[in-house]
């Protein structure tokens, strides 16, 4: 793919702040104590509070069905189904919370349900949802839905965005809401399974002008035999951003984001083959080479570049090979 340089197509995926006044061209908008011991030693957390308990609330059960062996190098791909992937698409934002229009995300939508689609998960797509609708989708997805049957779940997320907060159709909430209630102790048939979530957004109003880098001279599974193990609520997420914190997501207004055009390139390829977090590096890799932003009539948004971020507590790998 070449160096995206050309038109001035490219969009961020948040609210422009420039050096003065705000405006848009047909450019970028673009120590406690746990009563634990190992080896002699007392386990101990690094904070000062009390603490709060996941996975033991009341009589709520904290027992779930083991899908994969404890020493297994990769999660099971043995189930009936891929599983659910949902995507939320927001292109339009009720005018009171004074968003533009996402133009090329409907682009980055078809794409990625294509792809998924080809790698065997049953798609669904929800488009221009409020904050409630999302949250009764969420809701539905975790607790009114039998993942028994599944490998994984993904979900796929794309609006504007800001520091610490993503936006649906009529306001902003924390990115937590799309998470939480997938944790092991919530989700009891996704407890031991990846939980995948990739976020197209802006997450703050930073701008990367990169720096030039000039040449020198100078998974077989193992079975233990365990019966039982333990896992955090929290394990088995790969939740992968656009951006790095507090940093612009760039968008061409044509083509689609830079980070789901990546994704999507580089999952198409190596998905036979390779596992998916050694493919998202691919996927940042691709998307640092191949795009820059190109908008000369705003010199201050003018060659800058993106890098994604990845934040995963994965104890496993994940493959999308064909299942048949």
């Amino acid at each position: 793919m070449e160096n995206v340089k050309g038109n001035e197509g490219e969009a961020v995926d948040g609210q422009v702040q420039q050096p003065s006044q705000v405006t848009k061209s047909n450019g970028e908008e673009n120590h406690r104590d746990s009563g634990g011991t190992t080896n002699g030693g007392t386990e101990e957390v690094d904070a000062g509070g009390q603490g709060t308990t996941s996975g033991e609330s009341g009589l709520v059960s904290n027992l779930a069905r083991m899908s994969t062996a404890a020493e297994s190098l990769r999660y099971a791909g043995s189930h009936k189904k891929r599983g659910h992937c949902v995507i939320f698409n927001h292109r339009y934002f009720d005018r009171v919370t004074g968003l533009g229009e996402r133009n090329g995300t409907d682009r980055d939508r078809d794409q990625v349900k294509m792809l998924f689609s080809h790698l065997e998960f049953d798609v669904k797509v929800h488009d221009n949802l409020n904050v409630k609708e999302i949250q009764e989708s969420l809701q539905d997805l975790a607790f009114g839905t039998d993942h028994s049957e599944c490998d994984m779940l993904v979900v796929i997320f794309m609006s504007h965005g800001e520091q610490d907060v993503l936006w649906g159709r009529d306001a902003h909430f924390k990115p937590d809401i799309l998470f939480e209630s997938f944790q092991a102790d919530q989700c009891k048939s996704l407890a031991g399974k990846p939980k995948i979530f990739f976020i197209q957004a802006c997450r703050g109003e930073g701008l990367d002008s990169g720096v030039n880098l000039v040449r020198t001279r100078h998974i077989d599974e193992i079975d233990s035999g365990r019966l039982a193990y333990k896992i955090p609520t929290t394990a088995d997420f790969l939740i992968c951003w656009s951006t790095v914190p507090g940093h612009y997501s760039w968008r061409n207004t044509t083509n689609g984001s830079w980070f789901m055009q990546s994704l999507v390139q580089v999952l198409s390829k190596e998905a036979a083959h390779e596992d998916l977090l050694s493919m998202m590096t691919s996927v940042n890799r691709h998307m640092i080479l191949n795009f820059e932003s190109n908008t000369p009539s705003q010199q201050h948004m003018h060659g800058k570049k993106q890098s994604a971020s990845i934040v995963s507590t994965l104890m496993r790998k994940v493959y999308l090979a064909p299942k048949y």
